[in-house]
């Protein structure tokens, strides 16, 4: 159903307001699905950290590292091109070619760089590990690089036919179906790593057989070679810019198991878990709807305000999340998980903030890929890449994997401030980043408060002075905001639409 079907409106104001609740609702219900995706990682925890080592949680964090290095090389994905030549297209015909296209090239090169993974297993364990020990765990994880690429596309021609409730069945079906797998192979096989491995390619290779006879019904097997040259050009500076982005945020497991050890990995990896509970709540699901809608508010011209009141919504829910992660991380840790694991509760705060530095960068990075200067959006992460280089080779020797988290705060808040600017040059979404910077601070001042000085022994002291120290936070971010007659009217309707949907 067309985004803006539903009403036609007067005012430039009440429009916004009734298109950008729309967009609520169903970016609630692609929270569910999207939630579902990726919850089994976290509900498998009370399990990894006490049927793993951190040396083990480490092991899978550096697989992926290095599977998501291969698929930025040559994996030629083009989820970002999809959405912009899907609409640009004319006809059925034509937007189903976009979709085919694009799976028939990126199918074939992920497919051959995940055949060269598995013969080369041994030397890309050694690199990888300093050992070819974990040579078959590599060979398991390599054919993930095809399915979970197909498995993309596929969930994005679902959202691109606007059809969020299959979205929410298909991804709970694989949330059971991983956590089944899951729970038989690591803990009454006592399987380890080698469980999660074999766990995690047969989940993705059945969930992707199910996706694709589903898609390739409905688009078939068409091949655009112009559309696919034009495809290739609008995405390699994207390429480019996301080979720089793994680096910052992924090239410090490799450093830490150089100056440190796979345990600091592993507390590293754990932590990331919790700072990832942002995205999953707040940033995914919105993008999953953002990512296509932006362009239709930008063709509709004098947008702005839109962009103003999207980023006032989504900036503070995900502070407020990043604050709530970043002072009751310590408890969840200390609840949940063998006494080993709970050092990992010093970097949660650096990580949680530093996700939402990245993502609101990534909001900004609009202003390039809306006019085309997608070439852009590579030079400033190379320009980040090489400050965090800095970061990581000062900071990792000193304080290990709380360096590595700190390092990567740093970078990604420096790479806010600088694509902000620089991309204005382009689009102007005339956005102020002042009363961000303001919560930030506010929220800095809590963590500092919650994990620091009134940090207590006993867990529920702990717990409770925790939250009193968090309801205090929220209040001073919120009451400056809830002030404004207009933000309150528009939080009220974008509650409600949230409440409707549940």
């Amino acid at each position: 159903m067309p985004f803006f079907r539903d009403t036609i409106m007067t005012t430039e104001g009440s429009s916004s307001t009734t298109g950008f609740c729309r967009l609520v609702g169903h970016s609630s219900i692609y929270a569910m699905g999207n939630i579902a995706r990726q919850l089994a990682g976290f509900l498998m925890l009370p399990v990894y950290t006490r049927y793993l080592t951190p040396a083990d949680y480490g092991v899978v964090g550096l697989i992926t590292f290095a599977l998501s290095l291969a698929e930025v090389l040559f994996g030629a994905r083009l989820g970002q091109a999809i959405p912009k030549y899907y609409f640009d297209a004319h006809g059925k015909l034509n937007k189903n070619k976009v979709i085919s296209t694009a799976m028939i090239i990126t199918g074939v090169l992920s497919a051959g760089t995940s055949f060269a993974l598995v013969l080369l297993r041994v030397p890309a364990s050694q690199g990888l590990f300093g050992t070819s020990e974990y040579a078959s765990i590599v060979g398991l994880f390599a054919p993930q690089m095809i399915t979970l690429a197909m498995e993309s596309y596929c969930l994005l021609f679902i959202r691109l036919q606007e059809r969020p409730w299959l979205f929410v069945s298909l991804s709970l079906g694989k949330l059971v179906l991983q956590l089944s797998m899951n729970i038989w192979l690591v803990v009454y096989k006592g399987m380890g790593v080698m469980g999660i491995a074999i766990s995690s390619i047969s989940v993705s290779s059945f969930v992707v057989l199910i996706l694709l006879f589903y898609t390739l019904r409905q688009v078939g097997w068409r091949f655009d070679r112009d559309l696919a040259r034009q495809m290739l050009k609008y995405c390699w500076p994207l390429w480019i810019s996301g080979f720089a982005g793994l680096y910052i945020g992924s090239a410090n497991r490799y450093y830490l198991r150089i100056f440190t050890s796979l345990d600091a990995v592993g507390l590293f990896e754990l932590a990331t878990k919790f700072s990832a509970v942002i995205p999953l709540l707040i940033w995914d699901p919105f993008m999953q709807y953002w990512q296509i809608e932006r362009f239709k508010y930008y063709q509709r011209g004098n947008a702005e305000p839109v962009y103003q009141k999207v980023f006032l919504v989504m900036s503070t829910l995900m502070v407020l999340t990043a604050l709530t992660v970043g002072i009751l991380a310590g408890p969840v840790i200390r609840f949940m998980s063998d006494a080993k694991f709970y050092p990992a509760v010093y970097a949660v705060p650096f990580l949680a903030f530093d996700v939402v530095f990245d993502k609101l960068a990534l909001y900004f990075n609009f202003s390039w890929l809306v006019t085309g200067k997608t070439g852009w959006i590579g030079r400033n992460n190379y320009l980040i890449a090489a400050i965090i280089t800095v970061f990581y080779l000062s900071l990792i020797p000193l304080a290990g994997y709380i360096g590595a988290a700190l390092a990567i705060m740093l970078a990604h808040a420096a790479q806010l401030l600088i694509v902000h600017r620089a991309s204005a040059r382009f689009y102007d979404m005339k956005i102020l980043l002042k009363p961000f910077w303001v919560t930030v601070a506010i929220s800095a001042f809590a963590c500092w408060m919650a994990n620091g000085l009134m940090a207590r022994d006993i867990l529920w002291e702990d717990l409770v002075a925790k939250i009193f120290i968090l309801l205090f936070a929220w209040a001073f971010i919120l009451m400056p905001i809830m002030r404004n007659r207009d933000n309150r009217q528009y939080i009220t309707r974008i509650v409600s639409m949230f409440l409707k949907i549940k």
